[in-house]
């Protein structure tokens, strides 16, 4: 009844349609080099129905060093309920292992149709899913007479230092910081390229760094309240909601209309921003999850 086939890079254009713009370059352009090497890049699986495409699935080896991530998977309407999806990830499975690969993870937000992502991932296999993180999305204008903005102080041993204005060795310390629970989700540069830097602060104490802030810009309307992070021995004092309503006084007088904040689970500090300080804003909390598949 149906086919599942692997697609080369660039020979794949009938698909478009089945996955995010972001990716669909790659069903239209070639890959640089022999096919050989292309195939070690990406994994384009095509599910097809009597000849007419009806399913994809993506996937990208590992890189560093995290696992081989399914980056989409999608079958058309009309065609669900026949197994494709789970056919489309036991042909992933037999991909992985004749690249003798031992993992594989996805990566999804908990909204639309995940629930059909997630038995299908019961059933070829994967290990049961856990929420990686959450997001809270709200309207900034609906904060802009939030009073907590303003109560929030400083003592005068404190400064706060734009991020524009940190020196390179200030970020390479910051990054290389060892402690508990302290992680690449907080290490300052990451994803540097998408940092607004006129809201992302670094705290000050006596001139010695003791906490930071960080805001992504990846949209034009959406600010991504990324990392809230006091070192250890400067926790419990009230500066990391110091910080935090330092970084909104600037969101605020940006042209966003909204902020998303993402919190890990274990982030008690971001977690209290969330809890005590969004609620008058009504936030619209999405799971991100993420499942692992053992080869």
């Amino acid at each position: 009844m149906f086919e599942i086939v692997r697609l080369a890079q660039g020979r794949a254009a009938s698909y478009q349609s089945f996955t995010y713009r972001s990716y669909r370059g790659w069903l239209v352009k070639p890959a640089a080099g022999t096919e050989e090497e292309a195939d070690a890049q990406n994994i384009i699986l095509g599910a097809s129905f009597m000849g007419r495409p009806v399913g994809l699935l993506l996937a990208h080896p590992p890189v560093d060093d995290e696992p081989a991530r399914v980056l989409s998977v999608f079958v058309d309407k009309p065609y669900r309920g026949l197994g494709i999806a789970t056919a489309l990830m036991q042909e992933l499975k037999a991909s992985l292992s004749r690249m003798d690969l031992e993992q594989a993870c996805v990566e999804y937000y908990a909204l639309h149709s995940y629930e059909a992502l997630e038995r299908v991932l019961a059933k070829s296999g994967w290990q049961p899913p856990s929420v990686y993180s959450s997001f809270y999305r709200c309207d900034i204008a609906a904060g802009r007479d939030s009073k907590w903005i303003s109560r929030f102080k400083l003592s005068s041993r404190c400064t706060v230092i734009p991020w524009n204005e940190l020196r390179r060795g200030e970020l390479s310390l910051m990054n290389q910081l060892q402690e508990k629970d302290y992680n690449a989700y907080f290490m300052p540069l990451r994803a540097e390229g998408v940092i607004e830097r006129d809201c992302s602060l670094v705290l000050k104490l006596d001139e010695e760094i003791v906490g930071w802030s960080i805001v992504d810009r990846q949209l034009a309307e959406t600010l991504l309240y990324r990392t809230l992070y006091i070192r250890e021995a400067y926790r419990d004092h009230g500066l990391g909601l110091s910080l935090a309503a330092q970084s909104a006084q600037r969101m605020l007088r940006t042209n966003a209309s909204h902020l998303v904040i993402q919190i890990l689970p274990g982030n008690e500090r971001m977690q209290k921003v969330a809890d005590r300080l969004l609620a008058p804003m009504q936030p619209v909390v999405t799971d991100y999850k993420r499942a692992v598949l053992d080869l």
